[in-house]
């Protein structure tokens, strides 16, 4: 079964407790499990209730005692798969992702990019068949709430189909249907996202009210955004520019931060959408406590640290090496470590940022290169190189030939985007470049693992998940 429906309690039930639980209630009276019907009501009873179970899926998707990939978990292990990080770890879950000599039996394949993610799309189609049955709902909470659940399907969705190629689609909580479900083409995936952000655009609002000002909901932005990153992995090149100039163009919402440094805090004008937990008083984000360094890393304490040939791919003055990389010396040995999110001390000062403007530049610039519009793709370009201190392509090279300005923005986004939602082993993979680049690095390397393999024990409860990925 392509996500896990041995739960002790059913789906509505679940999200009545988180509903509870990020409401403030401060105890459980043991009962009878009540029906399914009759849990939903109590759930979707109010707006606050509503709000609160939407919420339940934020904060699972960031609690630092959780599975889900997005806490951290796809930085690291795609940027061990690529050429981002090493590791010190001899955990052989960690070693494999590190060599690129994965098992179908790798844990971290089975729980978190599989599992966490099929579970999470259980509890927002959940949301979906509650909103689309509730009338104690008042209509424009009801709208972003729909909007909100189906721009999340899209997102886990998007990460799926990009790590394992044909996957289950999940757009119901039919026990039945899921239990047997087939892989679908990547096109029909790509379809249902697309689907599920266009609707969400329409539903959603186009500020920060409905969340407090806090950009911590995702709102019609980040629907657009979530678009013109779809449309550039379809190689839709011109509605790719589009949705990515929506974005850029709101300047009212969104704007680069002038100063590094101020990019990764809790609301920041760059970004589109950000994690935070509901209930967590002392809240520092995970990436502060999964990458900055105190000790050398080792097997037993924290086990990662930037490749040197990372390190090396920064040109020199760049101000993103001096700003979002540190050094912790070690006797002869030099350890360097992502320091986007820097404050170890104040909670919420920094929230984790799933989604953020430059990229929509990074997006506009590369769709715009590949369209032959090299003056403005510079342009965009520009204003990214701009900001990290370096020489600008339009007086560098303002004839740079086509293939020249697609590597450079490759490069950008490589430095740029490094260790933020898997960004680098995404793009790697998706220009085809990724043997080039990893073969030389990783004598393992194969052309296959191109793609993660389907979790075996996924395969042996529902053979309709066959054919495995080749090369496993």
């Amino acid at each position: 079964m392509f996500f896990k429906q041995k739960i002790l309690l059913p789906t509505y039930i679940c999200l009545l407790l988180l509903c509870l639980l990020f409401a403030g209630c401060e105890e459980f009276v043991e009962v009878e499990p009540p029906r399914n019907e009759i849990v939903r009501d109590l759930v979707f009873s109010n707006d606050a209730t509503a709000v609160s179970a939407i919420s339940g899926v934020y904060s699972n998707m960031i609690n630092i005692f959780s599975s889900s990939f997005t806490n951290t978990s796809i930085e690291e292990f795609t940027g061990l798969y690529a050429d981002e990080f090493f590791t010190a770890s001899n955990n052989l879950n960690d070693q494999e992702f590190a060599s690129n000599e994965l098992l179908p039996t790798n844990s971290t394949i089975e729980g978190v990019f599989w599992g966490s993610s099929y579970s999470n799309l259980l509890n927002i189609n959940a949301i979906l068949e509650g909103l689309s049955t509730t009338e104690s709902i008042t209509d424009s909470v009801g709208n972003q709430l729909e909007g909100e659940a189906k721009f999340l399907r899209a997102f886990f969705h998007f990460y799926l189909v990009n790590l394992f190629g044909p996957i289950p689609l999940a757009t119901s909580t039919n026990v039945e249907a899921n239990t047997t479900a087939i892989r679908v083409t990547e096109s029909e995936v790509y379809a249902q996202i697309v689907k599920d952000l266009e609707e969400a655009e329409l539903l959603m609002e186009s500020d920060f009210s409905f969340s407090g000002d806090q950009r911590v909901r995702p709102n019609q932005g980040a629907a657009t955004a979530l678009l013109a990153r779809t449309y550039l992995y379809t190689e839709d090149w011109a509605r790719a520019a589009a949705k990515a100039s929506e974005v850029i163009d709101n300047a009212d919402l969104y704007t680069l931060e002038a100063d590094l440094n101020q990019v990764f805090l809790a609301n920041a004008s760059e970004a589109i959408w950000q994690l935070r937990p509901v209930n967590d008083p002392n809240f520092l984000t995970p990436q502060v406590g999964a990458f900055v360094l105190t000790v050398p890393p080792s097997p037993s304490g924290r086990s990662i640290a930037l490749t040197d040939d990372f390190y090396n791919s920064f040109e020199a003055g760049d101000s993103r090496r001096d700003n979002w990389v540190r050094e912790l010396v070690d006797g002869t040995d030099i350890f360097r470590y992502p320091f986007k999110y820097q404050n170890t001390t104040s909670p919420f000062a920094e929230y984790s940022t799933m989604l953020r403007l430059a990229e929509l530049y990074l997006i506009r610039a590369e769709a715009r290169a590949q369209m032959g519009d090299l003056a403005n793709a510079i342009s965009d370009l520009d204003a990214i190189r701009g900001r990290a201190g370096l020489p600008l392509i339009s007086d560098l090279n303002p004839t740079i030939s086509q293939g020249d300005l697609l590597g450079a923005i490759e490069q950008e986004r490589r430095v740029e985007l490094f260790v933020e939602l898997g960004h680098r082993w995404l793009d790697l993979k998706r220009t085809g470049r990724a043997t080039e680049v990893l073969q030389p690095l990783k004598p393992e390397w194969q052309a296959t693992d191109v793609l993660f393999p389907v979790p075996e024990r996924e395969i042996l409860e529902n053979p309709n998940l066959l054919p495995q990925n080749a090369g496993y």
